[in-house]
């Protein structure tokens, strides 16, 4: 690729089939259900679950009901998806039942919706053991009991709320609950998600839900699991420019050159998803060559430094990578101060995307 007229975005289907197989292998007998939510983490939800479900995949988490509707829409058999965010109305548990959507209750207001509207829906339970966040707490496990009919309980999960950070104290801790809180229930269980698939076969329970891990990002900055990063993005140079000595670049002067530059500006900015804390710190790569980011990061233009690349390797519409095999999306969270999934979901949510 020497020559590009707009900036792109490659989803490499390889990459993202590798990964899944590779968690698949992992995790032995668990059940993979692949997190798609977040337009699969920017990559594309209707074609990225094409290809996993291609690939002996039948489950899918989402976070939005339109996106569960759509998925049903593409996938009418055997396929099981999965809403996290659970009802909250009548009109949600009607869309449930009519397309067949599986919803995670998340608190005793959620159960009653699903009874008032006799949904008589299969469901999730969600318990919280730690994440404070969504789930239903110890104490009300009783009164769960008296409000469900247990046979449309498909099976328990939480979600473990320290397992990036390696905390293999806290996500015992969690993982202990949710068996203790099954003892009042006897169902299968799910607590990993990609950080707890890699911390051992303990956490792999009857399910896991790989989301970060399927588009290639490793759990642990420090190991490599043989995960393959699924998007790679490029924008073409639109000028190169020579730079004197003591002059500033972009907006409120934030770089001054201490010495003769040479600078190029490419099609990319903070409207295609790139992060404005990557000013002045972050890096893109030409050829393999690093360049480094100078200035303010613009709505639609980034500015890098090109003295060190050789004459016929620059010109107008010259591909420059943002992320890909040299800039990693682990690299590019470091350099902005991020995680990954804000990366990618950025980055990918208003790009041309290309499948290959």
């Amino acid at each position: 690729m020497d020559n590009i007229d707009n900036k792109i975005t490659f989803i490499h289907k390889k990459n993202l089939i590798h990964n899944y197989k590779t968690i698949k292998k992992r995790v032995e007998k668990s059940k993979v259900m692949s997190v798609i939510k977040g337009d699969a983490y920017g990559h594309g939800i209707l074609e990225c679950s094409k290809i996993l479900k291609n690939n002996g995949c039948n489950h899918f988490y989402v976070a939005r009901l339109d996106d569960a509707i759509s998925l049903r829409k593409k996938h009418k058999n055997y396929t099981n998806i999965y809403l996290l965010s659970g009802p909250i109305s009548k009109e949600i548990c009607n869309y449930l039942k009519r397309y067949k959507i599986i919803p995670i209750i998340n608190n005793l207001n959620q159960l009653e919706v699903l009874n008032r509207y006799k949904s008589e829906l299969d469901c999730i339970l969600h318990f919280d053991t730690g994440m404070n966040r969504l789930g239903f707490k110890f104490h009300e496990i009783n009164q769960i009991k008296e409000k469900i009919n247990f046979k449309k309980i498909k099976f328990l999960m939480t979600h473990l709320s320290s397992a990036d950070e390696k905390n293999i104290n806290e996500c015992q801790y969690q993982l202990s609950q949710l068996k203790k809180i099954n003892h009042f229930f006897n169902k299968q269980l799910s607590i990993a998600n990609s950080s707890g698939i890699f911390l051992g076969k303990s956490f792999h329970l009857n399910y896991v839900r790989p989301g970060k891990s399927l588009y290639g990002i490793n759990p642990f900055l420090k190991k490599s699991f043989g995960l393959k990063g699924v998007m790679k993005i490029y924008a073409p140079i639109l000028q190169i420019s020579s730079i004197p000595r003591d002059q500033t670049i972009g907006y409120s002067k934030t770089f001054k050159t201490k010495k003769n530059m040479k600078v190029a500006t490419i099609d990319f900015g903070y409207s295609d998803g790139y992060l404005r804390s990557g000013s002045n710190r972050a890096k893109v790569y030409i050829n393999g060559k690093t360049c480094n980011i100078l200035g303010r990061v613009s709505m639609d233009l980034i500015t890098i430094d090109v003295s060190h690349i050789n004459e016929n390797e620059l010109y107008l519409g010259k591909p420059v990578e943002i992320l890909g095999d040299n800039q990693s999306c682990e690299n590019l969270a470091l350099q902005t101060d991020t995680n990954e999934h804000e990366i990618l979901i950025s980055l990918g949510r208003n790009s041309k995307k290309v499948y290959i």
